[in-house]
């Protein structure tokens, strides 16, 4: 083979590898795209994971009113003893504090035996915890949202996570209008540069949301301002044509996936065909 064949070929070579190295590179990227993923645990309570990141929504509570279902008592000591896959929690997010959702106790219980967790929640369950004589180091890793109906939205980062909040009244408004409900937007490793916009989780939960689109008209451009992966109403939104509008064009959502489901399933829920978490354990993906 003369000299000039040897260097065309090895140039070939060249180009192949690189050719390889480059689609390898391309496949490495796509397969550690981060995926979030929600297991549901009872009720409204559900735990969120994605991003190195593992965030729990309303997980403590006792009342099911003869209706609702409660998070068993296995998955209740996992998560207080942070037993797997309950482990490793960041932040505890509480929406309200109606007895099935928020228990203070148990709050204070898992605080205690975990404690690196923090807790962000309405000043109506925050001044609950407070008369059961929280400890101040206890106290240190709780933030409390005090906001007003009408108020304009509340932001505020706690490890590497955006937390974005509103308050919309409690279902059956007005006759509960003095109920602190809390819908949180959470965006996990919202700060880490190194993530495109695409690849950040963002979670909605609405906890005991009132479906009149006349609470979410004034929020029309903080809305839009961040599009939300998976959002979590309460199953009601499903069952009326305003709240299906609100899920489909206000909130800027992907996708809902329905909570605060009764344990018998209501057949008008069934046939609409939407998603939502009836079974304890049950997951979804998130769809980043």
């Amino acid at each position: 083979m003369t000299s000039s064949k040897i260097i065309l070929l090895v140039l070939v070579l060249n180009l192949v590898s690189t050719v390889v190295l480059a689609h390898q590179r391309i496949e490495n990227k796509t397969d550690a795209k981060v995926h979030g993923e929600a297991t549901y645990l009872g009720n409204e309570g559900v735990m969120i994971t994605g991003n190195g990141r593992k965030i729990l929504f309303d997980p403590f509570f006792h009342n099911d009113y003869g209706y609702y279902q409660l998070v068993p008592e296995p998955i209740r000591q996992a998560m207080f003893k942070g037993e797997k896959p309950y482990d490793n929690i960041d932040v505890v997010f509480i929406s309200h504090a109606h007895g099935d959702h928020f228990s203070a106790e148990d709050l204070r219980q898992f605080m205690q035996a975990q404690p690196k967790v923090k807790l962000v929640a309405p000043k109506q369950a925050v001044d609950k915890l407070a008369e059961l004589n929280m400890t101040k180091n206890l106290m240190k890793r709780v933030t409390s949202v005090s906001l007003k109906y009408g108020e304009k939205p509340w932001s505020y980062t706690i490890d590497n996570l955006l937390v974005e909040a509103v308050r919309i009244p409690h279902s059956g408004w007005p006759s509960r209008a003095e109920v602190e409900n809390i819908v949180f937007r959470v965006t996990l490793n919202a700060l880490n540069d190194n993530k495109a916009a695409a690849d950040k989780l963002t979670v909605m939960h609405m906890g005991d949301a009132d479906a009149n689109d006349s609470h979410y008209i004034p929020y029309q451009t903080y809305w839009q301002h961040r599009v939300t992966n998976t959002a979590f109403p309460p199953y009601w939104f499903f069952l009326s044509e305003q709240g299906n509008a609100i899920l489909d064009k206000r909130i800027n959502a992907k996708q809902t996936i329905g909570l605060h489901v009764p344990v018998n399933v209501p057949p008008e829920l069934k046939a609409t065909g939407k998603h939502f978490f009836s079974v304890v354990e049950e997951k979804a993906d998130l769809g980043l």
